[in-house]
């Protein structure tokens, strides 16, 4: 069981990169400043698309952000997690984003299994 969890991850991240991938993406790390405008384009398309994610499409208040809704939640070796808080929903989202612009995962707990 634990085999096809770790096997249905990789297929969805792998989905889920491609998602969000984006043509003016330079490979090489990543700026904090970079990392919050790639979570607030990344929760803007979760608006108009599930990913498969389990919380489904985000409602259209995720759309209005203000410009101190994202925050760097964790900085860690190899990855930045972004917290976008939504007060219209009282929830925050969480974006796990990679030090060199991609994204991986979301969720509302912050929690993301394999990191350091």
């Amino acid at each position: 069981m634990k085999l096809f969890t770790v096997i249905f991850t990789l297929i969805l991240l792998s989905g889920f990169q491609q998602a969000f991938a984006h043509s003016d993406h330079a490979h090489g790390p990543i700026t904090e400043a970079s990392a919050l405008q790639l979570a607030k384009e990344a929760t803007i398309q979760l608006t108009e698309k599930d990913a498969g994610l389990g919380f489904g499409k985000l409602p259209e208040s995720w759309k209005a952000m203000s410009a101190a809704s994202a925050k760097i939640h964790k900085k860690g070796s190899g990855y930045f997690i972004v917290s976008v808080a939504n007060a219209a929903e009282a929830k925050t989202l969480y974006v796990l984003i990679s030090s060199d612009g991609e994204v991986y995962d979301a969720n509302f707990t912050g929690k993301f299994d394999g990191l350091e």
